[in-house]
């Protein structure tokens, strides 16, 4: 896309978070995520439902050819509706293609079966259908992420009362050679 990686630097640099460098940067890639979805969906739209409009303005058009003649400006609507068939067939290609990641495709293999298959494992590999918890099995999502959240708020709970303070206590420390003697390389026979 013409003026992409422009619009991602322009996004990049108009966000302003403040903390540690791996919370500035897990927060300006969540923004950048949300941007470029609003990006596709402005940019692209719908690519299934627009390639549904266009095949049903396609099929009224030959319809109306094999009853009358068409007239040139629906001559030119049909190259134009094509074009754009042609258009989203090759973005739909494209998006199956980033979905599969699979390395070795060439243009136009998207329809065999095993593209599909590995296009759609991961989704399946990535997805929870159900959770068991002792002897309860949970299948509703929002079940399943309350004791997913439940079981990290126990992992996480600190048990003791108390904890321990290292303020006012002595460590003896090592000084000079001896501290010297330790950074020296070892000899063999040392080892053994």
């Amino acid at each position: 896309m013409d003026g992409f990686t422009d619009r991602v630097h322009s996004w990049w640099n108009r966000y302003s978070f403040s903390g540690t460098a791996s919370f500035v940067l897990a927060k300006k890639l969540k923004a950048l995520k949300e941007d470029i979805i609003q990006w596709n969906r402005s940019e692209f739209g719908n690519v299934g439902w627009q390639k549904k409009e266009f095949f049903e303005t396609l099929k009224l058009l030959d319809a109306k050819e094999g009853k009358y003649d068409l007239s040139e400006v629906e001559i030119s609507e049909r190259v134009v509706v094509r074009s754009q068939i042609q258009n989203l067939l090759s973005l739909e290609e494209v998006s199956w293609r980033q979905k599969s990641r699979m390395l070795c495709i060439m243009e136009g293999d998207n329809n065999t079966k095993v593209f599909h298959r590995v296009a759609n494992s991961r989704r399946r590999y990535n997805h929870i259908s159900m959770l068991k918890v002792d002897e309860d099995i949970y299948e509703d999502e929002s079940e399943m992420v309350d004791q997913v959240v439940k079981f990290y708020k126990n992992l996480y709970k600190e048990t003791e009362e108390w904890r321990p303070f290292g303020e006012g206590l002595e460590f003896h420390q090592i000084e000079g050679l001896e501290r010297d003697w330790l950074k020296r390389r070892f000899e063999k026979e040392e080892i053994l």
